[in-house]
């Protein structure tokens, strides 16, 4: 399951693979799918979405220049960031590294 999230407590807590976005965006919307099925893969990784138009600070507190921007976060600790369009074997790659490290 996808959530969408507009707070920065609700990526405190366990793993958390945050795609930023914008409605706008095709190499964002070209990602939906790919973030649905590595939210049905993963049961212990919550999959947020924050869009950067209506949650400015939050794109800016974690740096995002960019969208798509995908980050993965481990106990409230930011450990790898993608910006750009990817495929799902880069995704599934940083959430296994950040799980582990």
């Amino acid at each position: 399951m996808i959530t969408e999230v507009s707070d920065v407590s609700a990526l405190n807590e366990g793993n958390v693979l945050v795609d930023f976005y914008t409605d706008t965006c095709a190499p964002c919307k070209a990602m939906n799918p790919i973030l649905e099925e590595i939210s049905e893969e993963y049961a212990d990784v919550k999959v947020a979405k924050v869009d950067v138009v209506r949650n400015p600070d939050m794109s800016q507190m974690f740096g995002v220049m960019s969208v798509p921007t995908f980050i993965f976060i481990k106990n409230r600790r930011v450990k790898s960031t993608i910006q750009g369009l990817s495929n799902k074997q880069a995704l599934k790659l940083m959430i296994k590294k950040g799980i582990n490290d």
